[in-house]
């Protein structure tokens, strides 16, 4: 998908589309093409901002604490883990969701991809702010992930144009599909949100289509 003669770079958000609030989020995000970016704090992983200083002194620790603080993030995948089915267990509701695909500037200083690194490397000193939170245990290496960096009070963003939404197909090649459908509440709501969904991409003139591993 990403071609290295360009100068753009293709990133994946994983969305869920399983509620009402779901739904909401997800319209309002391909209506705005603005994308929600939180502080550090409210990610998953438990060791985000954790880091060894074995020099740092209480300015130190202020200043690294002020850096990290200051910064809102939004997380996306790359290539590589928009393909993972891993990732849609865990970001898109089971498969129930979808994924926004965007397009941006390979030189963006404000996205950075990921730096993953072996327990023995992750305890090594660090005083860089920015390093600190671009980097994880090699433990969430399969997330490919990417992250876009921003100093401000505004949680909503436009960070690249949207160009496509991807839709999970949970049980979609069946030959008993229907059965499926008509046995599950959860993925008659799915299918039922992602036909809003649909009327609004082609509202927007925004691509869609399900997916399938190994697209």
């Amino acid at each position: 998908m990403n071609n290295p003669t360009t100068n753009k770079l293709r990133l994946y958000k994983f969305r869920p589309l399983g509620t009402e609030l779901d739904l909401y989020k997800l319209k309002s995000l391909i209506k705005t093409g603005c994308f929600w970016c939180s502080k550090l704090w409210d990610l998953n992983d438990p060791m985000e901002g954790v880091y060894r200083n074995s020099n740092s002194n209480p300015q130190d620790i202020e200043r690294i604490f002020s850096g990290k603080n200051n910064h809102l993030i939004c997380s996306f995948s790359g290539e590589k883990g928009f393909k993972n089915p891993l990732l849609w267990g865990y970001y898109a509701n089971g498969f129930k969701g979808a994924v926004i695909e965007i397009e941006v500037e390979k030189d963006n200083n404000s996205i950075t991809k990921m730096d993953y690194l072996s327990e023995e490397k992750f305890k090594e000193n660090m005083d860089d702010a920015k390093k600190i939170i671009t980097r994880k245990l090699k433990n969430w290496k399969h997330e490919d992930e990417y992250r876009y960096l921003i100093e401000t009070s505004k949680n909503k963003q436009k960070i690249g144009k949207i160009i496509k939404v991807h839709f999970g197909n949970p049980y979609g090649n069946l030959n008993n599909t229907e059965n499926v459908i008509r046995e599950s509440k959860s993925l008659k709501s799915f299918l039922k949100y992602k036909d809003k969904i649909i009327k609004i991409c082609k509202n927007k003139n925004i691509e869609f289509q399900n997916y399938s591993e190994g697209e």
